[in-house]
């Protein structure tokens, strides 16, 4: 129910402390219910007296809550069908609850008694369904069904839980929004802003939703995190009266903050993987942070080598490669070549005393022949190997197969068929290929595929 007529700050303020008021009529009538029935027995009889008075209070603190709760509806930002059937409910309960204390006083005869037990069983049902609709309305329609096992979700007619995404354990596999973005919305900001309940109409449990954004401007602007209100929200001082998450919930660390920043100025991309983008200094230590990955055993970027002799990468770069450390504080180096001339004319070979720091080698189109690959086979420490568009066949690869923490190799544009990719199968940390224009076989990559699940080919579009 959005806000229609101005309302006086008194009326919502007093309106939210309906989430206080709320458990007292809770509570109250429970343990009203409890005694009425235990005093059908007879070593419990004495708890009668104390029904009456029970309910009697339930009754009126299920008005107040009423009045509360409605006084709370005009701060808007709910479902209104949601919130209407949750006022009626709330109503219903209260009106009930009366009539039951009504007639724990009323001079007991057998109707008297049957009605009785009828009202304690529609409370008891009431009390669950409209606490139940009231949870929808403050954490989400799926803030109960969300964790229920499939099991029961099938003897209630709900779909199978969907899919949970498997534990990041290599940076560059996981998805800038599926594995980071959406998952530090979900547990920061949705409580607040779910189909159900959109404070300042802002939804952020889809992707489309987020983009959209809500009253006060577009929640995503691609490139441009001044306009972007989601950014400026969460990244304002805390004390600012515009500052995400309100005051009392925790907020968005400087790291989350960060990969957010990366994943707007980088397209803000419903999918798309961590290795797609060049994530250095800050970003680099950011998402490996959030990622729970510093120090992590599998990941290869958290590895100490001795830094580079810089008289070597020196005369490297002369002669036209590009050598960058991946962050600040890191001697692994991302390097690639990009002088006008063949990389025929300067040897690969001039890079082994830099094969313990390269993590990133970018050769593409450099007409490699294979017995360069028995040069790349050296450097054990690889991570991501980019040689598309190369003379490279089956044999060259039976070289690569070396590089056990190789994780993102790009093949497209080249000459290898099944049998060089038979010869990848023993890379344990290889999770994404790129096949794209190669003579491998749609069965080969199936047959692949089937062996290891977790493996991404692609055999249908560029990559870089």
């Amino acid at each position: 129910m959005d806000q229609i007529t101005e309302v006086s700050d008194w009326v919502i303020f007093i309106g939210r402390f309906h989430p206080l008021i709320v458990h007292l009529p809770i509570g109250i009538i429970l343990v009203g219910i409890s005694m009425y029935f235990l005093a059908k027995k007879k070593k419990f009889s004495q708890l009668q007296g104390a029904v009456p008075f029970l309910m009697g209070a339930g009754a009126v603190s299920a008005i107040l809550s009423c009045v509360f709760g409605y006084m709370l509806s005009f701060q808007g930002g709910y479902d209104a069908e949601a919130l209407n059937s949750h006022q009626w409910m709330g109503v219903a309960l209260a009106v009930f609850a009366v009539l039951a204390f009504v007639f724990m006083v009323w001079e007991k005869t057998k109707r008297i008694v049957v009605l009785q037990s009828g009202l304690m069983v529609f409370l008891l049902v009431g009390l669950g369904y409209t606490g139940h609709m009231g949870g929808n309305l403050t954490h989400g329609a799926s803030y109960l069904t969300q964790y229920s096992p499939d099991p029961l979700r099938k003897l209630v007619g709900l779909p199978p839980k969907p899919e949970k995404r498997p534990p990041v354990t290599v940076l560059d596999s996981a998805d800038i929004f599926l594995d980071v973005v959406s998952p530090m919305l979900s547990d920061y900001c949705v409580s607040c802003h779910n189909p159900g309940k959109s404070k300042g109409d802002l939804v952020l449990s889809s992707y489309d939703r987020i983009i959209k954004g809500g009253e006060n401007g577009q929640g995503v602007v691609i490139g441009d995190l001044k306009e972007s209100e989601l950014y400026r929200r969460v990244s304002l001082p805390e004390h600012h009266d515009d500052f995400m998450p309100p005051d009392g919930k925790k907020p968005l660390s400087g790291e989350q903050i960060k990969l957010l920043e990366l994943w707007i100025m980088n397209g803000a991309p419903e999918k798309g993987q961590m290795g797609d983008f060049q994530i250095e200094g800050d970003y680099l230590s950011a998402a490996n942070k959030v990622l729970g990955l510093e120090g992590h055993g599998g990941n290869s970027l958290a590895r100490k080598v001795e830094p580079a002799d810089s008289l070597i990468v020196a005369s490297l770069n002369a002669k036209g490669y590009v050598i960058r450390t991946i962050s600040e504080g890191s001697y692994l180096l991302d390097v690639s070549f990009v002088a006008q001339k063949n990389l025929e004319n300067v040897s690969i070979e001039q890079l082994l005393p830099l094969k313990d720091q390269i993590v990133y080698l970018n050769l593409n189109n450099r007409n490699l022949g294979d017995k360069d690959l028995e040069v790349i086979g050296q450097f054990e420490n690889m991570v991501r190997l980019n040689i598309h568009s190369n003379p490279i066949t089956d044999e060259g690869l039976s070289f690569l197969a070396k590089l056990e923490n190789l994780e993102v190799l790009n093949l497209y544009g080249t000459q290898i068929g099944d049998n060089g990719l038979e010869r990848l199968e023993l890379l344990q940390k290889l999770n994404r290929i790129y096949l794209w224009n190669t003579q491998v076989t749609p069965e080969k990559v199936e047959n692949l595929k089937a062996k290891n699940p977790d493996l991404e080919i692609n055999i249908g579009e560029e990559a870089s």
